[in-house]
């Protein structure tokens, strides 16, 4: 496997690509759920491991029985959250509820507004994809499928680590709190409150 930002422009590039051929009314349905999937994640992440550290210390707990603790949760914590989100994508994609009402602009324009809304949503989809394996510590790291780089001892090009950890230009880093914690919200509310009222007023 080649670098992960290449990995990860690629497959935005698909994105633009449905965009385009979709139309941005269309996308637009997406971009609100992935949005307000950012939202949840960023509220249950933390709470979530919080109470993994919690009942990992009960002897007897349900967490303990099932051998789930803060050094055993990331493969699984991580296919969790990377299932719901291609679900999330997956119901956006087949059904039509969530598209926005209107008559989309035909020509250039109409092509120019799917490809940006196809980058947001490539964005969105493949940068969230992108943080949970980065969050829970690679977890695939075991199959060979990433290769660490020399320079700079991890599965990230120098490019990529000021993308994903200097700059933090992720979704969950860059819109919400990382996860970090339930009790900062980043500008994610205000964007599910925007998407949504777009949604309705007409």
């Amino acid at each position: 496997m080649g670098p992960l930002e290449g990995l990860w422009a690629s497959l935005v590039f698909v994105f633009i690509m449905l965009g385009v051929i979709r139309g941005f009314l269309k996308e637009l349905g997406l971009t609100t759920v992935m949005i307000v999937w950012l939202f949840g994640m960023d509220q249950i992440i933390p709470r979530l491991e919080g109470f993994i550290q919690t009942q990992s210390a009960v002897p007897g707990s349900f967490v303990t029985r099932i051998g789930l603790t803060p050094a055993t949760q990331n493969t699984s914590l991580w296919l969790l959250f990377t299932l719901i989100t291609l679900a999330v994508v997956y119901v956006s994609y087949q059904g039509e509820t969530l598209a926005f009402e209107g008559t989309p602009p035909r020509g250039v324009l109409g092509v120019l507004f799917g490809a940006l809304i196809g980058a947001i949503n490539g964005y969105l989809v493949c940068g969230t994809l992108w943080w949970l394996l980065d969050h829970y510590n690679y977890p695939i790291q075991s199959t060979g499928l990433l290769l660490r780089v020399p320079e700079t001892g991890t599965f990230l090009t120098p490019a990529a680590e000021q993308i994903v950890h200097a700059l933090k230009l992720l979704p969950p880093d860059l819109l919400g709190q990382g996860a970090q914690s339930p009790d900062t919200l980043g500008v994610l509310p205000v964007l599910v409150v925007t998407m949504i009222l777009l949604r309705v007023v007409r």
